[in-house]
């Protein structure tokens, strides 16, 4: 059983967007689609990077994150991977090459969190 946790105001999370949070020592992205949240760790499961900071930037639109190392994409809502290593430094590169720069790695999700929003705030549940 996990430990539940305040992220902040729901108001702080803009409508339609993605917002990078820190909250106990998490690193976590927050998507808001009106009063609905979604919460994963702010971690590429290709190598571990941030999927906010990095050279291809933030990427994300219509609940979709792209990673700005290698360009995987993922749904923030339910972690499935849609699209693994498909460039380098947030530009696409051919496809003979995708398995070198995945380095062996199968296809991942992303680690999703329970969120919910309650008094205007929003919580997740970490383990």
């Amino acid at each position: 059983m996990g430990t539940e946790i305040r992220v902040g105001p729901l108001s702080d999370v803009r409508d339609g967007a993605l917002t990078a949070v820190v909250v106990g020592g998490h690193r976590l992205i927050v998507e808001r689609r009106g009063d609905e949240v979604h919460v994963a760790r702010n971690r590429c499961p290709h190598l571990g990077f941030s999927l906010t900071r990095g050279p291809g930037g933030l990427r994300y639109e219509d609940g979709v994150v792209q990673c700005p190392w290698h360009n995987s994409r993922f749904d923030v809502k339910t972690g499935d991977n849609l699209d693994w290593v498909t460039g380098f430094a947030g530009r696409r590169v051919p496809s003979w090459s995708r398995r070198l720069i995945g380095l062996g790695r199968r296809p991942r999700g992303l680690d999703t969190l329970s969120a919910t929003v309650r008094d205007g705030d929003v919580y997740v549940v970490v383990e």
